[in-house]
């Protein structure tokens, strides 16, 4: 048996070399020997190429190439970290929240686990086991993304960041809050609470948000932005009170779709009840753009609902299908359509805008908003007693829970926008926020805020380092 054993060694140790002068990732083994590893069954060869789980020793023992007993020990590939850091990474569990199935090869880590593998060669591979993933594979790539977040925190200190928190409730209706940190260099996922068992009070989310607050740094926070709900806005008020230097900020993009929901509803009391849409929870402008879609298809419709094949269908003769055949059939339903579309097209410009990832949007919140009141007016100049519900319902969501000094400081501090004589005319009030905004940020420091008020001019003007 131990003959066989040498001769079965002697002969891949001969096939290593051969694949080791054509293998342009260099040399696999070392001069530690090969290992083997022995089954009660059989023998079983084990490159240092392979990834042997420390948990499954037991099953039977580890022996050199040289005849002797040891513990086993991890080979090249692991020291390397080529194939652990794809295979382990494609393997890794998808526990972070509000993670959905989705097929493994769509995973970022399919081809680099595929690399991986390639580089070894064939048959110079054991892939890892079920102990091996869950254990020190594991425990590396948590080790990775630790180092990966810890990274971050130099970025916090020189920026300032902004702490998002995202309530929501998932398939099995436990209620959780995920809280992601925002600056320049990128978003980082923090952490997630559990709050089914708890009741979302002012005081439990006001202590959630200063745990966050105190783990940053509160020197290193610059706002908090949450849902615009009672309990978070009361909570924001123990917050400013105990951390004098935090902004606080609702979700653009949650008041935005407020404002295109409450749109929504005065559609529908204008049409005597007959709903142009309904609007589905969360949905921010999908419904709105469906709407513009299916105007555009205006007379495809008509056509559709007299043709033959419509008449004789099934779909025809059910309620739900006349009552489609009488609103495409309706003038005025069309007509209040085309209202809905012209109204609500500049609000969804601006929530592409806050929606977008191609570049920050605090600079460029405060002009969207007021070039879209204005796109409203235009649209309807002969029409101004129909246009002013909803410009009331813009302008009551824009003054009372969107606009924060913080937007008006960002549209200023826009290099765009200072050099704009006519804009910045426009909006002197940009001034009196921005102010505002450094006294805050500067509480309890005159020298700092004497220092920033005296480099407004030369932002302004584009002097010294701003030129």
């Amino acid at each position: 048996m131990l003959q066989n054993m040498e001769g079965h060694v002697a002969k891949k140790r001969k096939s290593q070399q051969e694949y080791e002068e054509h293998n342009q990732y260099g040399p696999i083994l070392e001069d530690q020997g090969e290992q083997i590893y022995v089954d009660d069954d059989d023998i079983q060869e084990i490159p240092h190429s392979s990834m042997l789980p420390p948990s499954s020793i037991g099953k039977g023992k580890c022996i050199s190439s040289r005849g002797s007993l040891g513990q086993g020990k991890h080979t090249l590939a692991e020291k390397k970290g080529k194939a652990p850091s794809g295979i382990g990474g494609y393997f890794l569990p998808r526990t972070t929240p509000g993670a959905q199935p989705t097929p493994k090869f769509n995973s970022k880590y399919y081809q680099q686990m595929i690399d991986a593998i390639a580089s070894m060669g064939p048959g110079n591979y054991k892939g890892p086991g079920f102990y091996a993933l869950c254990g020190y594979l594991l425990a590396k790539n948590v080790e990775e993304i630790k180092n990966f977040v810890d990274s971050y925190c130099v970025t916090w200190k020189e920026t300032g960041c902004t702490i998002m928190a995202d309530g929501w409730t998932n398939r099995c209706r436990r209620t959780l809050i995920n809280f992601l940190v925002y600056c320049p260099r990128g978003i980082v996922f923090l952490k997630s609470v559990d709050a089914s068992d708890a009741i979302k009070t002012a005081d439990m989310l006001y202590k959630l948000l200063r745990e966050v607050v105190l783990l940053i740094g509160p020197e290193n926070v610059v706002q908090i932005v949450t849902d615009n709900s009672a309990n978070y806005v009361a909570a924001r008020k123990l917050l400013e009170q105990e951390f004098c230097t935090l902004h606080w900020s609702p979700c653009t993009a949650h008041c935005l779709s407020l404002m295109l929901q409450d749109i929504g509803k005065l559609d529908e009391k204008n049409t005597g009840g007959r709903e142009i849409l309904r609007l589905a929870p969360n949905c921010f402008a999908t419904n709105f753009i469906a709407l513009q879609s299916i105007l555009a298809q205006n007379d495809a419709l008509g056509a559709m609902v007299t043709f033959r094949e419509w008449t004789i269908s099934a779909y025809a003769k059910e309620s739900k299908g006349k009552i489609f055949v009488d609103n495409v059939l309706n003038s005025t339903f069309w007509k209040e359509c085309a209202v809905t579309v012209q109204v609500t097209e500049p609000l969804v410009r601006v929530l592409r805008i806050v929606d977008s990832d191609d570049r920050p949007a605090m600079g460029y919140l405060y002009a969207a908003m007021h070039k879209a009141w204005e796109e409203m007016i235009r649209r309807f100049p002969r029409k101004k007693k129909r246009i002013e519900p909803y410009l009331r319902i813009v302008e009551s969501r824009w003054d009372k829970q969107l606009y924060k000094n913080l937007h008006a400081a960002g549209y200023w501090l826009n290099p765009s926008n200072p050099s704009n004589v006519t804009k910045m005319a426009k909006h002197k009030q940009s001034i009196s926020r921005l102010l505002d905004v450094i006294e805050r940020y500067s509480y309890g420091n005159p020298t700092l805020q004497s220092k920033l008020t005296s480099e407004m001019k030369l932002f302004r003007n584009a002097e010294g380092d701003f030129g």
